[in-house]
């Protein structure tokens, strides 16, 4: 459900889930640095403890570690992706291994940091939330290139779709095309009376329909249907 622009901000509260006392400490100092507008840090440290949580709250961003005492966190992602739309789920940990990133992104993590980086890299990398782009750490990225890299193309009757049959909602037009007119997602928001994290959910769901990764080709691809001049 969206807000609007004069409600709670986006990330106003967030939840922590990190079985360890130190990181979780680190990571609840760092978050409010890296995005202003958190005012509230939750914790668990279990999953348990993290369902209990969600029961009061729809996080609009949680930052989750993979192996928690009680299990994975890949059943949790879904479950916090699936009960708000345009969640941001950023999982934090000390591996990198393809048993553990790709299970991550493919259960809806729109991010994956190393707490092994430096602290100024990972509040880098968080603030890219803001703007609808993935929280990654270089190796992370790295890793999912190398796997497009190496997975076969598909046949040739397999080919991508004509961009002209690529259908955008009315809502993702309007966000288009002020994303290509230079607005960042914060500005966003409030022309459309929409919540930063809804713009966001919108801006990955563009690049993903339309098969682009950055605002440059956003704006190609405005300006190729007429959008803006």
């Amino acid at each position: 459900m969206s807000h609007p622009a004069s409600a709670v901000l986006p990330h106003e509260r967030v939840l922590i889930v990190e079985d360890l006392d130190e990181p979780r400490r680190w990571l609840a100092e760092l978050l409010p640095r890296a995005l202003p507008q958190v005012r509230t840090v939750d914790t668990a440290a279990t999953l348990a403890e993290a369902r209990q949580r969600m029961r009061g709250h729809d996080y609009a961003l949680a930052v989750v570690d993979w192996g928690l005492p009680d299990g994975n966190a890949e059943r949790l992602i879904v479950e916090l992706v699936q009960a708000r739309a345009g969640a941001a789920v950023i999982v934090a940990t000390i591996h990198d291994d393809d048993t553990r990133v790709f299970p991550a992104l493919r259960a809806g993590a729109t991010g994956y940091i190393l707490k092994s980086q430096p602290t100024e890299q990972v509040i880098a990398q968080l603030r890219r939330i803001e703007q609808g782009e993935p929280a990654l750490s270089p190796s992370v990225a790295l890793r999912v290139l190398r796997h497009f890299r190496d997975t076969p193309p598909p046949p040739n009757d397999a080919a991508a779709p004509d961009p002209d049959d690529v259908k955008l909602t009315e809502r993702e037009i309007d966000v288009l095309r002020l994303i290509a007119k230079g607005y960042r997602v914060a500005e966003v928001g409030p022309l459309l009376s929409i919540s930063a994290t809804t713009v966001s959910g919108y801006v990955r769901d563009i690049y993903r329909k339309l098969g682009i990764s950055s605002r440059a080709e956003a704006t190609l691809e405005a300006t190729r249907r007429g959008l803006v001049a």
